[in-house]
């Protein structure tokens, strides 16, 4: 599937699969199971613009909720593991980012998480936690604007150079 959903979930499952060595969760989209460790891949409705520049380029955004069920109990270690479960997430997210490991989308520049895991509800032995994730990336179609004034700007600068030998030689 080329939707950035699809491929956001992909380099999830890389990096769920360093945190934990159970590899019998799964990912969905918009449906979290009621099986402990399983996860949920959610779009959150938000302005998708990010950033518009003064040549027409728009920088966009998408705003995921990542929700999973962990379990959940009087046990203080095991609600200490939920909550480190997902600070590990984040600075793996974080590193990823600065190191420009991000998921393989389309002119995608960043991801990052926006809030660290939160406790959402509990049911008494299981509980949902939530994280949610920003990539910004910019169109294909304003790519190709955005080139196209490269290209121009490039001729321009080349003209005014051209001038200023021609100048400096008179």
């Amino acid at each position: 599937m080329d939707y950035r959903i699809a491929k956001l979930r992909d380099y999830l499952f890389g990096i769920i699969n360093t945190l934990t060595s159970n590899r019998l969760y799964q990912i969905n989209a918009d449906m979290l199971s009621n099986k402990v460790d399983d996860f949920s891949l959610d779009k959150i409705p938000t302005n998708p613009e990010a950033e518009k520049w003064i040549i027409g380029i728009t920088k966009k955004k998408d705003v995921y909720s990542f929700r999973s069920r962990k379990a959940y109990s009087q046990d203080t270690i095991n609600n200490l593991n939920n909550i480190g479960f997902f600070e590990e997430f984040e600075n793996i997210i974080k590193t990823n980012n600065d190191e420009g490991i991000l998921p393989q989308i389309d002119n995608i520049e960043s991801i990052e998480c926006l809030n660290c895991g939160t406790l959402l509800t509990t049911n008494g032995t299981s509980a949902i936690f939530d994280i949610q994730i920003q990539i910004t990336y910019i169109d294909n179609k304003e790519r190709e604007v955005m080139s196209l004034w490269k290209r121009l700007l490039l001729k321009l600068i080349l003209l005014l150079t051209i001038n200023n030998i021609l100048l400096v030689m008179k």
